[in-house]
C-alpha cells in the first residue's frame, strides 16, 4: 500500500518517546501559551501531554519553548539521563492504587469503569476518555470505590502494544487522527477492523468505501476528494465518528450504532440503538472488544 509522504511523518507517532522532553511551557505564534507537563517533538509535530491527554500543534506555529527548571535541575542533564528520566515517568510506583467503580455483568464479564451512574434503565459509565453504557438488566452487581492497582496511562506511544493493523503507517495514521479529533485510538482501530478488515480498497454491497468505509455522499460532505485514499478516508471517517460522539453526548454505543445505521435511524428510535440485527450485533462486537482491550 502506498500512502504518500504525508503519512510518513505520521508514523513516527507510534516513536514519540525516542525523542526527549524539551519544554514544559509552549509560546504560539497566535499568543496561546500552554502549560504542559511533557513535550517533545517529532518531524514536524510538537507533542505535548497534560495529564492523561496527548494533543499536539505544528512546530511551524511554535515561537518558543521553555523547561522549568527546579531545584534538583540546578546542573544541566545529559541526553542520555534526560531520556532516562522521560521513561522513569511513565512508569508507575510499586504498589500504587486507585479506586474504580466495578461492575459485574450477567455474563460473568467484570468492568473496571472510572466512574459510573444510572439513567434511564441503563449504566452509563467511563473508561478513561471514552463513555459508554449498558442496560441495567445486564449488570448483576456494582459497587464503588474498589482499589485496583493503578497502571500507567495509555498514551499514543504506546499504542502500538495494545494493538496493530499489520501496517506501521496505518497504525501512525491511526494514532495521528486519534490525537488530532480526540477519539480513542483503540476505538478508532476497532470499528476500522468491524468496517473493512483493514483493506482500503474495501467496497460493501451498499456502497460505502475504504478504511473506514464512508458512503459517498458523507464522504463528499466531510469534503474527501479521494475516497479510496487512507490519509481523507481514515481523517474522514474519525472526524465523523467525532461528531457521532459528540451529538449522542459522549455515548459511543449510541455513536456506532449512528455510524453503522445511520444517525437518523438512533434519533428516529429515541435516541436508543435501532433494532436492527446487524446495527445491535455491530455494537456489541465493538463494544465487547473494547471492554476486552481496555481490562489488559
Amino acid at each position: 500500500m502506498k500512502l504518500g509522504f504525508s503519512i510518513v511523518g505520521l508514523c513516527l507517532v507510534l516513536c514519540l518517546f525516542a525523542g526527549e522532553a524539551i519544554a514544559d511551557e509552549l509560546r504560539l505564534k497566535d499568543g496561546r501559551v500552554i502549560q504542559a507537563d511533557e513535550v517533545w517533538e517529532t518531524s514536524e509535530i510538537v507533542w505535548y501531554r497534560q495529564g492523561k491527554v496527548i494533543a499536539s500543534v505544528a512546530k511551524s506555529e511554535v515561537i518558543r519553548m521553555t523547561r522549568q527548571v527546579g531545584e534538583d535541575e540546578a546542573r544541566p542533564e545529559s541526553n542520555a539521563e534526560k531520556s532516562a528520566t522521560v521513561l522513569e515517568d511513565k512508569k508507575t510506583a510499586p504498589g500504587a492504587k486507585r479506586k474504580v467503580t466495578r461492575l459485574w455483568l450477567k455474563d460473568g464479564a467484570v468492568i473496571d469503569a472510572d466512574s459510573a451512574w444510572e439513567e434511564a434503565g441503563r449504566i452509563v459509565y467511563r473508561l478513561g476518555q471514552m463513555q459508554t453504557h449498558i442496560e441495567r438488566a445486564e449488570v448483576a452487581r456494582l459497587a464503588i470505590g474498589i482499589e485496583v492497582a493503578d497502571t500507567a496511562p495509555v498514551v499514543a506511544g504506546d499504542v502500538s502494544l495494545r494493538f496493530s493493523t499489520g501496517n506501521r503507517n496505518l497504525d501512525g495514521l491511526i494514532v495521528y487522527n486519534a490525537t488530532k479529533y480526540s477519539v480513542d485510538p483503540m476505538l478508532i482501530y476497532l470499528v476500522m477492523r468491524e468496517e473493512s478488515g483493514f483493506n482500503y480498497r474495501a467496497v460493501s454491497r451498499v456502497g460505502a468505501r475504504g478504511l473506514m468505509q464512508l458512503m459517498p455522499a458523507t464522504a463528499a460532505r466531510l469534503g474527501v476528494r479521494n475516497i479510496h485514499d487512507p490519509v481523507e478516508n481514515v481523517g474522514a471517517g474519525t472526524r465523523y465518528l467525532r461528531s457521532l460522539i459528540d451529538l449522542f453526548g459522549g455515548d459511543i454505543n449510541l455513536a456506532l450504532a449512528g455510524y453503522n445505521a445511520g444517525e437518523g435511524a438512533v434519533i428516529k428510535y429515541g435516541r436508543r440503538i435501532p433494532p436492527y440485527r446487524e446495527t445491535v450485533n455491530y455494537v456489541w462486537r465493538i463494544n465487547t472488544a473494547y471492554r476486552r482491550a481496555a481490562g489488559q
